[in-house]
């Protein structure tokens, strides 16, 4: 399940519990103050956003204090609050779910970084095994580059600009890249406009050159990018990394 649709599904969950919530509580509304009753709206509002993440939560606490004060609150069933009791009760409510809700956006942030980060782990720990053993061919390689970071092309050339392996195969009749990457960020100093996406900056619009250190001398290493949303800075570098560990294999 993608991201955005795991997020609306936990936004209209939010909604709906915080509504059900309030209706739930209706019978304790008589014997319970509502500043109790506040608890349990907190209390669904930090789950929310555990596992829903920031959006969710921030509907949910938002509904969550409506649901408090038109299901709980008197005068009932109206937006309208006449004990002063009632109304700390309320703002306390909605200010500490927006609390609940900011922190589960720092959760949400750290669970992407760890999955991103495993995910680059066993890329480059699949190319350095194949490179070690010596019996992954320079255009499997080169396949799992591409597919692994989305780009729209690479093809490996020796010193004299002889092909060695091209992923796809039509990527070895593309004009020969003539910006240079650094072996970093594989970023392009000559580039005279540097082009950014959405995740960050692209690859040079004619594609780009990566020099690489083999046991057979240096060979070059051309990418083209597969779509305009870029690489992140974190992406770029796994890139470059997973490129050298290319350059290792060749034997």
């Amino acid at each position: 399940m993608r991201g955005n649709d795991q997020g609306l599904i936990w936004t209209v969950m939010g909604a709906l519990g915080a509504m059900a919530l309030g209706i739930v509580l209706i019978p304790l509304r008589g014997v319970v103050a509502a500043s109790n009753l506040a608890f349990v709206f907190l209390g669904f509002t930090i789950v929310v956003a555990e596992l829903g993440g920031r959006s969710p939560a921030l509907v949910t606490a938002l509904l969550s204090a409506l649901s408090l004060n038109f299901f709980l609150t008197q005068p009932y069933l109206t937006l309208s609050i006449y004990h002063t009791d009632d109304v700390i009760a309320f703002f306390a409510l909605a200010a500490c779910g927006l609390i609940a809700a900011a922190f589960g956006r720092r959760r949400e942030r750290l669970s992407e970084t760890v999955i991103r980060t495993d995910r680059e782990f066993h890329i480059l720990t699949r190319l350095l095994q194949g490179a070690r053993g010596g019996g992954r061919a320079p255009a499997r390689m080169l396949d799992e580059l591409r597919t692994d970071f989305g780009l729209g092309g690479a093809v490996l050339r020796d010193g004299q600009g002889k092909v060695l392996a091209a992923s796809p195969e039509t990527a070895a009749a593309l004009p020969v890249p003539r910006l240079p990457l650094t072996g970093e960020m594989l970023f392009a100093p000559g580039d005279a406009l540097v082009r950014f996406g959405r995740k960050g900056m692209r690859l040079p619009e004619g594609g780009g050159r990566l020099t690489l250190q083999t046991a057979l001398g240096p060979v070059t290493l051309d990418l083209w990018e597969g779509d305009a949303e870029g690489l992140t800075d974190d992406e770029s570098r796994t890139l470059a990394i997973a490129a050298s560990i290319v350059g290792l294999g060749m034997r």
